[in-house]
């Protein structure tokens, strides 16, 4: 589903539009001048459809060259060996989700946990996929007329990177789980799950001067995105967290 003139949603479960499983994040896909690169990758059920709803805004899979991988939850990695074989693309992710996704440790991304709480059902799996390149947060390097530059933004998770892409005209954030609309956040009882990381991740994020906002569920923001993350300022100025989204 097209979102705007480079940016489209591949797949969005039921915290977000419905567009594919109940338990995808919102998958995106940017246009970089001809090339297009993958941000996540849902949870690895009905993969295809991620295909299949680009190819229905006219992008064909010979343009797609990688993907990028926010954080580990199976929500957003579990598709991506599917992705992987299927297209030989790059799988980029930070050291941490490389280091899970290689091995399919299922505990790393506490899936186990999840599991025991119901979000996932008991045969849903994590399967191993090569990682081509482990990011440390930092890196900038550019993609088409693009350019991308990796944020490491840890609280929800360890792993946690959101990535900036820099186009001619606008400032793009795809946050993953970090912050949402409204600036709201996802706390959850997981062993990686940190608050005081979480606000410095919050006031990195709502430092930048960011116009397209593409948070991992919910609704996103085509412009004035800087203003949903800095709603999250109102709380951690009073030395409390944003209120949880889900």
């Amino acid at each position: 589903m097209r979102l705007s003139d480079r940016v489209f949603l591949t797949l969005s479960g039921d915290s977000g539009c419905s567009l594919s499983h109940r338990n995808d994040c919102n998958a995106y896909a940017v246009e970089c001048d001809g090339e297009v690169v993958l941000i996540d990758a849902g949870v690895g059920e009905h993969t295809e459809l991620l295909l299949r709803n680009l190819a229905s805004d006219g992008i064909r899979e010979e343009q797609i060259s990688t993907l990028f991988l926010t954080h580990g939850h199976l929500d957003h990695s579990g598709g991506a060996t599917w992705l992987h074989d299927r297209l030989g693309l790059t799988v980029i992710a930070s050291r941490e989700t490389a280091a899970a996704l290689e091995t399919g440790d299922e505990e790393a991304i506490s899936l186990g946990a999840a599991k025991r709480a119901g979000v996932y059902d008991t045969a849903m799996s994590l399967k191993a996929c090569p990682v081509a390149r482990k990011l440390e947060g930092g890196e900038t390097w550019p993609v088409g007329n693009v350019t991308i530059r990796v944020m490491r933004t840890p609280g929800h998770s360890d792993d946690m990177l959101s990535f900036l892409l820099q186009t001619p005209s606008e400032l793009l954030a795809f946050t993953g789980d970090t912050v949402f609309h409204g600036g709201r956040i996802a706390l959850q009882d997981t062993y990686d799950c940190r608050p005081v990381d979480y606000a410095r991740s919050l006031r990195a994020l709502a430092a930048a001067p960011i116009d397209g906002f593409f948070p991992g569920h919910g609704i996103w923001s085509l412009t004035r995105g800087a203003a949903q993350i800095r709603s999250s300022m109102q709380h951690l100025d009073r030395l409390l967290l944003p209120p949880n989204a889900f």
